[in-house]
């Protein structure tokens, strides 16, 4: 059991999340707290946070960060290691450059970008891409029909 929870001390979503919780534990009075403290409010906020992975299309002199899936911290178990987040990017959305928004319920935490760059990959976001797009064109505008 020691040996999972400190699992949660590892790896890219600690890093994103280390700041935050070091500023949400900041008082006046005393200071940036011990890493003990921080560890012990990221393990209560943990199970509340939620990511977004968003992918970079660039939409002639445009930049456009396109959602492909939102997920809860405590699904993201598996993928706490940089290595095993980059193999699930190349394995599930192919090879582009990666967005990953960190979200404490709805509070804005951190960003951090990933970029996947097997040139032998498919870009295979760009399928899911456009069926989000033609499902929220429905959803948008139903009376185009």
């Amino acid at each position: 059991m020691m040996e999972a929870q400190d699992d949660l001390f590892k790896g890219w979503l600690w890093e994103m999340f280390k700041e935050y919780v070091r500023k949400i534990r900041r008082t006046a009075s005393h200071g940036a707290p011990e890493l003990g403290e921080m560890k012990g409010q990221y393990q209560k906020i943990f199970d509340e946070a939620s990511i977004k992975i968003l992918v970079e299309e660039k939409v002639g002199m445009i930049v456009v960060f396109n959602d492909l899936e939102s997920r809860t911290t405590a699904e993201l178990k598996e993928l706490m290691e940089k290595e095993q987040l980059m193999a699930y990017l190349a394995k599930t959305y192919g090879r582009g450059k990666y967005k990953i928004n960190l979200y404490h319920g709805l509070t804005f935490v951190a960003t951090h970008n990933f970029k996947v760059e097997d040139e032998s990959l498919a870009e295979k976001w760009r399928e899911i891409v456009a069926r989000n797009k033609a499902a929220e064109g429905e959803i948008k505008r139903p009376w185009e029909r």
